[in-house]
């Protein structure tokens, strides 16, 4: 247990920036939160709570820390055989590469895949907003989007832009499904006090 805390307290789960980024962006320290106040924030935020899914619990929350697939935000894209198809060109690349891959789509197929990272890994840690939402067929692209609601206006300006360039290779017929990935710390895993206090929350 204490390592399994130890991986997702001190890990880059979030995100790299320095103090004076955090406070002109509001992001502020994670909190555990609840499945209505985060449904709650994306209403204010006029996003669709349709398509949200979160982590099942705190191990599949700290199994996702160890695929490294917990910055905030990001995305994270499926081909239709599930394979993982990383934006990046490069390790050094950013999330700022996100909305140029979403807006050139049509070259996805050409974009380097890995099979060590599947959908159906993912799919394995993660519940939906409705118990269906998992179990629709897959499109030619399958795109899960990271989010928080510490991560106050990167949300607006990363995570729910992209939902939006997204929408819109859906309309010129790409197709396309997507999740909006929560990755707060939620009430119902009922941290341990141990869990709590190495997280740094309450």
């Amino acid at each position: 247990m204490k390592k399994k805390i130890i991986a997702v307290a001190f890990c880059s789960f979030f995100f790299s920036c320095k103090s004076t980024l955090k406070t002109i962006k509001g992001i502020k320290d994670p909190k555990i939160e609840s499945y209505s106040a985060t449904q709650k924030y994306l209403h204010k935020k006029d996003m669709d709570t349709a398509r949200v899914v979160y982590f099942k619990d705190f191990n599949s929350f700290a199994q996702a820390s160890k695929k490294k697939l917990l910055q905030v935000p990001n995305a994270l894209f499926f081909d239709k055989d599930g394979n993982f198809v990383d934006y990046r060109k490069s390790a050094t690349d950013c999330n700022a590469k996100v909305d140029d891959f979403i807006q050139d789509l049509k070259t996805f197929n050409e974009a380097k895949k890995d099979a060590t990272k599947t959908i159906a890994d993912l799919k394995q840690l993660v519940v939906g907003a409705n118990k269906n939402l998992l179990s629709e067929k897959p499109g030619e692209i399958t795109v899960f989007i990271t989010w928080a609601k510490f991560a106050g206006t990167l949300n607006k300006e990363k995570a729910f832009d992209w939902v939006k360039l997204l929408e819109a290779a859906k309309r010129k017929g790409l197709n396309v499904n997507y999740y909006l990935l929560n990755c707060d710390f939620q009430e119902n895993w009922n941290l341990t006090k141990e869990e709590k206090e190495a997280l740094g929350v309450n």
